[in-house]
């Protein structure tokens, strides 16, 4: 007779398990962990399942069990979630599902400290409830006060074994014991009634007592009170029991393993703990007793020496909790303060970077967009003084330079300390142009020589002459000399006037003088070139109703119809070097169109010295914009898109200039179309009021720098979603959230700023 070996007729397979840490973050809430024990439920697999005939032999397959640990030491709290290597990627998907902004990382298993073994067991039936309650935070709150009174060397570890096991019989089940319940009968685990006469013998106790208050008070109605609180009592099952019915069943072991070099420290935090669990007491509770088996395979199926429980789902609820921020700052407990997301594949290359995005351990540079629709778009920096703005417009700027792209800086704040750190940091690095307005020496003439032409074509002269007109009128219109802009008719008078000025290419001091001087006037009349004279006609009739005429002859001008304008140009002269640049022509003014095309860095130097009063800073700064947007607008009539070099444009505290800030407005959703990018810097959104639902409309991009204040976030509450308020208060030094555009929509991701340049 020849013997064969049993693994020719079957064989065992056994399960291998992962262990995974999770990182709580600050916001988390165990509203719904509960999940995470229907996932483990559904694991179970029955006889028939678990035997295949394979290959000529049987194969069987070993059930599988899920373990949730809580590792707790002095100084920190780590969190593990042990599950079989096969549910690994279902289990992570479900972990970041029930706390959607916890970290969830793959690891070794921990090792399982050696010291005293208590084992956790329900005191009734199986059928009978625990309390339950998703908005609490018990037991967990209870089992962390425990650190309080550990040492540096303690250590507890608390595991909770999740078996997934039949639902056959339970329901029946439930329904006689909680029959049981109600009549009365022993429902513990020991077969003794002992609490129920205990239960009786205190109610009569509490009935005597009534009954001889009743006497002394002439009440009747005791007895009665007696029998509705007696059946209360005793009789009544709570919700929670009866939900306990219907809900899926997972075998439950709990272990508390406690470590120490002091035995009775050992002992002080293990009974601590096991006591904490008095908290979720209902028609059920937790007790605990020593285990004299203290070696726990946290790989084993069944923990050895362990009670089995059946736990409803929604009562492991109780079990699988993480800390919320309170706990986790009062026990200083490692956790995330904010969500890490991916960065769009699209924003992973580019020119302007914007930081480095850590998500799950990969480090990834960030970049602002440079798809052909979306270069162009309007970006906000919003964060504190000192929180980093400057140094990342730095980077910017180096990053867009070395790819042949221009920027300009309209520099109003101080003593203009922004163009100085760029400067200091980009010398000799990219090519800069310092415009130093207060230099008396190299001031310019007012005016917009950009939009000049030299063309002989009659339509363009014309043209040009029109849009030098409308910048004017912006700017006269920005002298508040009055509530409104200029009534109609003065607008007519002054577009008429900057036409036939313009068009005779004289300079902008004239468009104000032949409104007052009918001599000048006559002059620049007479001086219309004849192919114009058409065009002009109507201009010319509006110029010659401010003729004051007597007898047939031109003795001055109607001055009550420009007051308005003269008004305002006497405050544009108020300030001394407007006043000078107004005397000035315009024939050695630097061409803000050719220096766009050299790709360099413009510094456009306004310090706060130059002015008296913040409305002269307005009209000074709308000016310098007025003219960028005319030279934006005579690049876009001359030079190819393929030739025009990209211009990014940096606002530093926008607020400040008002009239400067509408003109931008009343621009932003058309700059793109001639190759700008507006770059807006600020402290917080409230801030540019006056645009900031402009920027939502054009598409804008936002990055907001830690310490920003909490408004900013309610500002982009929808779009910034999932991150919340919290995670904006949470973020660290010079981090920042970034709200960028790109192909799918919207990216959202923080970055680290760039380092300051060297």
């Amino acid at each position: 007779m020849k013997s064969m070996p049993l693994s020719k007729y079957y064989e065992v397979i056994n399960p291998t398990y992962e262990c995974l840490k999770i990182i709580p973050h600050s916001s988390t809430r165990n509203y719904n962990s509960s999940a995470l024990a229907k996932m483990v439920a559904n694991m179970y697999i029955n006889i028939k399942q678990s035997i295949k005939w394979h290959e000529r032999k049987f194969v069987v397959k070993s059930p599988l069990k899920c373990s949730y640990m809580i590792d707790i030491r002095k100084t920190d709290v780590s969190f593990y979630f042990v599950v079989p290597s096969q549910y690994i990627t279902l289990a992570k998907e479900r972990i970041i599902n029930t706390w959607n902004k916890c970290k969830v990382e793959l690891i070794d298993m921990p090792t399982i400290p050696k010291g005293l073994v208590y084992s956790l067991g329900y005191e009734n039936k199986d059928q009978l409830s625990l309390d339950v309650d998703k908005k609490s935070n018990y037991p967990l709150n209870s089992i962390l006060s425990t650190i309080d009174i550990m040492e540096d060397d303690d250590r507890v570890l608390i595991m909770y074994n999740l078996m997934p096991c039949s639902q056959y019989g339970w329901k029946s089940s439930c329904d006689r014991i909680t029959t049981k319940f109600i009549k009365g009968e022993p429902i513990k685990r020991e077969l003794t009634g002992f609490s129920v006469i205990f239960k009786v013998l205190f109610a009569v106790a509490d009935f005597a007592d009534k009954v001889m208050d009743s006497i002394f008070k002439g009440e009747d109605n005791v007895f009665k009170d007696f029998v509705s609180a007696f059946k209360e009592n005793i009789n009544t099952i709570s919700s929670d029991t009866k939900s306990k019915r219907n809900d899926v069943i997972v075998k439950t072991q709990i272990a508390v393993i406690s470590h120490s070099m002091n035995e009775n420290r050992a002992m002080a935090n293990i009974k601590n703990i096991c006591e904490g669990f008095e908290e979720i007491k209902g028609d059920n509770r937790l007790t605990y007793e020593q285990c004299f088996r203290p070696k726990i395979n946290a790989l084993e199926y069944k923990l050895k020496g362990i009670p089995t429980n059946k736990f409803s789902t929604n009562e492991c609820q109780n079990l699988l909790q993480l800390p919320g921020r309170e706990l986790l700052e009062e026990h200083h407990i490692s956790h995330n303060n904010v969500i890490e997301t991916d960065v769009p594949k699209d924003l992973q290359q580019g020119i302007m970077c914007i930081g480095e995005s850590k998500c799950k351990d990969t480090i990834t540079k960030a970049y602002i967009s440079t798809d052909k629709s979306y270069q162009y778009l309007t970006w906000c920096l919003i964060g504190p003084t000192r929180a980093g703005k400057t140094t990342l417009i730095s980077n910017t700027c180096y990053d867009s330079s070395k790819e042949r792209e221009c920027n300009v800086v309209l520099d109003w704040c101080g003593k203009c300390e922004l163009s100085e750190d760029l400067k200091a940091s980009l010398k000799g690095k990219v090519d800069i142009l310092e415009i130093n307005c207060d230099d008396f020496n190299k001031l310019q003439g007012l005016g917009y020589n950009e939009l000049y032409t030299t063309e002989n074509d009659e339509f363009k002269h014309y043209k040009s002459a029109k849009q030098q007109g409308m910048q004017l009128l912006t700017l006269i219109n920005s002298l508040q000399g009055g509530d409104e802009d200029l009534r109609a008719r003065m607008e007519r008078y002054l577009g008429a006037a900057s036409l036939i000025v313009a068009i005779n290419n004289g300079p902008v001091k004239d468009v104000f003088e032949i409104l007052q001087d009918h001599e000048l006037r006559e002059k620049y009349i007479g001086m219309v070139p004849i192919n114009q004279q058409t065009n002009l006609a109507k201009y010319i009739r509006y110029l010659n109703e401010l003729n004051e005429v007597k007898n047939g002859v031109v003795i001055g001008t109607k001055l009550n119809a420009v007051q308005g304008i003269l008004n305002r140009v006497n405050k544009l002269e108020q300030n001394p070097y407007m006043e000078m640049m107004l005397q000035k022509d315009c024939s050695n003014n630097i061409n803000l169109v050719n220096e766009m095309q050299k790709a360099r860095l413009i510094l456009i130097k306004m310090p706060e010295g130059m002015f008296a009063t913040e409305e002269e800073k307005d009209v000074y700064a709308t000016y310098w914009l007025t003219k960028i947007w005319g030279a934006l607008q005579r690049r876009k009539m001359d030079i190819s898109e393929d030739e025009a070099v990209k211009v990014n444009i940096y606002f530093d505290e926008l607020y400040q200039v008002e009239n400067c800030q509408e003109f931008l407005r009343s621009k932003l959703s058309q700059i793109a179309k001639f190759w700008a990018k507006p770059i807006i810097s600020c402290h917080y959104l409230g801030q540019i009021g006056g645009i900031r639902n402009e920027l939502k409309s054009a598409n804008a991009s936002y990055t907001i720098i830690s310490g920003s204040d909490k408004d900013n976030y309610k500002e982009l509450k929808s779009e910034l979603y999932p991150y919340t308020e919290e995670d904006l208060l949470n973020l660290k030094r010079w981090h920042a959230i970034n709200l960028i555009k790109c192909n799918d929509g919207y990216g959202k991701f923080i970055t680290s700023l760039p380092k300051p340049i060297k």
